[in-house]
């Protein structure tokens, strides 16, 4: 295992005091205002008005977006997220043992499963209109970017919940702005830099000491089944032979992947949970995230680096369109986890703490909502006086909302595209010099 005390030293200790005003609310606090925020990375990320943005020193102007974004909200067909909790119903159903809200909830579920039928990775109506208002957004809070000589371009993955958020982005801003040189596509030569594996890491992900770690911390914190059961079960024998855990767990996992399901919205499964149900359902899921994304010291802390070609690329592309006369956008669509590790990486609004503490996680703001929602992206905007520019300046977007770096700025939320620049270039050097040694 490489060790962390060869990395550069993080900012996350001070930089924690200096968090935006996004994060004023605690975690438990945003839950209780809306609950829906425990989808976590099903959670569709809603379009603020009127968000603030801090003007650039003056002389600069942005010239170049760069945009990573999660797909919008769409519909998931894994059978078993169905099947399971509908069958345990059904079979109490037909012996008489469910409650009047047990049969609700068995109704329920039939309709979320004949909504999402052939379905699979289909936006729903939700998220072809968030995809839209979020490009739109975009266009007209950097109206100086999509201007007539503005080259925009999009690309996505091969999975269809990206391909067809990145159709509506395009449709939208082909609609907003004319006229606009524009290009979509789609590829597998593109899975490299926009959804790398990593084959060392993957199989470092659920080690034997993480995956102890993360069932003491869910049987610590798991959320008293039994008033559930009794809610749905009218025969407290039987509800005896019903494995609760499970059930609540399947329960609770598809109102997180239907919670935007079109027609079938109606039938949401979060209102027969209970507020300190949800926390907590929510609670073992975040950690589940931070495990397999995020900086998580009990399987070595680098999970994120799986993100290191885009973060490359994102450094790349800097410096290759800095001497173009013209504006440019690139708009890319990817996986919510591509997202929320490259937000890690790039230790976002402190995003990239490492800990070896699930119990932390709240404490330390980590919340997979606030990273990766669907809808949600990380932009970088490029901003400089003139193609010669020789200090241009980045600012940087999460979800929509401007963003810190674990940088030191004079200008902050603008930072020097050298520094920022440096910073990473050492991060991604220092990694692969320690594990090629290793």
């Amino acid at each position: 295992m490489m060790s962390l005390s060869k990395f550069p030293i993080s900012a996350a200790i001070l930089f924690i005091c200096s968090t935006p005003c996004t994060m004023a609310q605690t975690i438990g606090e945003e839950l209780q205002a809306d609950m829906h925020c425990a989808a976590g990375m099903h959670y569709a990320l809603p379009i603020e008005e009127n968000v603030h943005d801090t003007p650039p020193p003056q002389g600069k102007k942005p010239f170049f977006i760069n945009h990573y974004g999660c797909p919008s909200a769409y519909y998931q067909e894994r059978t078993d997220f169905y099947d399971a909790p509908y069958s345990t119903l059904s079979q109490a159903d037909k012996k008489g043992k469910l409650t009047l809200l047990g049969r609700d909830v068995l109704g329920r579920l039939q309709q979320l499963r004949q909504e999402a039928r052939d379905r699979a990775n289909e936006l729903t109506e939700a998220g072809k209109q968030q995809a839209r208002g979020t490009a739109r957004q975009i266009a007209q809070r950097i109206p100086e970017v999509f201007n007539d000589k503005c080259y925009v371009d999009t690309r996505s993955v091969l999975e269809n919940h990206s391909l067809l958020t990145m159709c509506e982005a395009f449709v939208e801003l082909s609609r907003v702005h004319q006229p606009m040189k524009m290009r979509a596509s789609s590829s597998l030569r593109y899975q490299s830099w926009m959804n790398p594996q990593d084959e060392v890491l993957e199989n470092q992900r659920t080690d034997s000491l993480a995956m102890a770690r993360y069932n003491d911390f869910t049987a610590r914190w798991a959320p008293d089944d039994s008033q559930l059961m009794a809610s749905l079960f009218n025969d407290a024998d039987y509800a005896r032979t019903v494995d609760a855990t499970a059930l609540s767990r399947q329960l609770f996992d598809l109102a997180c992947i239907t919670l935007y399901a079109g027609k079938a919205n109606y039938a949401s499964l979060f209102s027969i949970f209970t507020p300190e149900q949800i926390h907590r359902h929510w609670m073992r899921r975040n950690a589940w995230a931070y495990i397999r994304y995020g900086g998580c010291t009990l399987n070595g802390g680098y999970q994120s680096y799986i993100q290191r070609k885009p973060l490359w690329n994102l450094i790349h592309m800097g410096d290759s369109i800095m001497g173009l006369d013209d504006p440019v956008v690139h708009l890319r669509y990817t996986h919510e986890n591509v997202v929320m590790s490259l937000v890690c990486l790039l230790e976002v609004d402190n995003y990239g703490v490492q800990t070896d503490c699930l119990d932390s996680l709240e404490t330390l703001g980590w919340a997979d909502y606030r990273i990766a929602p669907l809808g949600g992206s990380i932009i970088i905007i490029h901003y400089r006086s003139g193609k010669d520019d020789p200090d241009p300046l980045v600012r940087v977007l999460l979800n929509g909302r401007e963003a810190r770096l674990p940088i030191p700025s004079d200008c902050t939320p603008y930072y020097h595209w050298n520094d920022m620049k440096r910073y990473y270039l050492r991060k991604l050097y220092t990694y692969t010099r320690e594990r090629n040694d290793n």
